[in-house]
């Protein structure tokens, strides 16, 4: 099958690779789409990942399969079920890999509730309960990945504890901080305030932002802090850039939260305390699992727009996949989409 491969740092290419063998919790997917993620993707294929990553490694954590066929011990998903996070496994011989194995042709989930019900040992099947049922017609396929980007940013935004009439700043207006803005709004926050490319905006307006500041217009930004000095509960660095959050501290109140979700200098970052009042720092992370229903439900309620952030005029193929990521990486869309399938 085909399969998506960072070769070694800097080199990208679609390789054939073994179909994984399926165990009896299993149950092989025909791949449909797959999205890419600047926050961790572009990182691997650089070379920069925060993270040892062994090369050549299939990339891709944003895939959505099919179900056509199940194991023997297989009672929670059925033929013709769609999949969330479906990926293929490591070589056996270790010449091939992962960086969560979401780009190829063919995958595998786990049946991770009949495992955990049968004895199985947890590490046998507890990562997979990534795996979950996308009911079929809620979202069309080709924006169907944006499920598992909405999970991880409900699950962060709920953690951090976001409430109803809430003030949160959102620096960052990659998909992963028009995500996390568009949550916070799902959970009420009065004032979603962003900080990003002024490209960007109207993606982040659609999505549930409040207000957007272009982060190259210092002054705008300086004049929005002395506005609102001490009156944001909620400060989220999305770019992980070190520094990058020492001027917004000033709007922060007083005991307020501070997370940082990217990555970009996870060894070096740094931000200095004494810009502002006293705060917390935020480091749990999210569960994505413990979030899947409740996003499914607001996409039938018609609260999530996966428009916002993928533009499927341009989807790419197997012929050209390795060129999503650079159609990203030039700012071209906010979130690129590779058709897995052959048809």
């Amino acid at each position: 099958m085909k399969a998506l491969i960072v070769e070694r740092p800097g080199k990208l290419a679609v390789r054939e690779i073994p179909e994984p063998p399926m165990g009896e919790y299993e149950v092989r997917c025909r791949m449909l789409y797959g999205a890419t993620c600047t926050g961790t993707d572009l990182h691997v294929i650089d070379g920069t990942f925060a993270e040892h990553v062994d090369y050549p490694s299939v990339i891709g954590h944003e895939s959505i399969g099919e179900v056509i066929e199940a194991g023997a011990k297989v009672r929670n998903f059925k033929l013709g079920d769609l999949i969330t996070r479906v990926g293929t496994r490591a070589q056996a011989d270790g010449s091939v890999k992962l960086s969560w194995g979401g780009m190829c042709e063919y995958g595998l989930a786990v049946d991770h509730r009949a495992a955990r019900l049968d004895g199985v040992d947890p590490a046998k099947w507890r990562y997979f309960c990534i795996n979950e049922v996308l009911p079929r017609g809620i979202i069309p396929l080709e924006y169907a990945p944006m499920v598992i980007t909405w999970r991880e940013t409900l699950s962060y935004i709920k953690r951090i504890g976001v409430k109803p009439g809430d003030k949160v700043v959102v620096s960052g207006s990659g998909a992963n901080g028009i995500s996390l803005a568009a949550m916070a709004a799902v959970c009420g926050a009065a004032d979603v305030t962003m900080v990003g490319s002024l490209s960007r905006k109207d993606n982040a307006m659609r999505a549930g932002v409040t207000r957007f500041l272009d982060y190259k217009d210092a002054d705008a930004v300086s004049a929005f802090a002395a506005e609102h000095k001490g009156t944001f509960r909620f400060l989220l660095d999305v770019t992980g850039k070190s520094g990058s959050l020492n001027r917004l501290l000033p709007v922060i109140r007083d005991g307020a939260t501070v997370g940082v979700y990217g990555m970009d200098d996870f060894h070096t970052y740094a931000l200095n305390p004494l810009l502002g009042p006293s705060f917390r720092i935020y480091n749990g992370g999210y569960y994505e699992p413990e979030t899947h229903e409740e996003v499914v439900d607001l996409i039938r309620a018609g609260r999530l727009d996966a428009s916002a952030w993928i533009d499927t005029s341009t989807v790419f193929t197997w012929d050209n996949a390795p060129l999503a990521y650079e159609h990203v990486r030039a700012k071209k869309a906010i979130k690129a989409v590779i058709k897995l399938s052959g048809d």
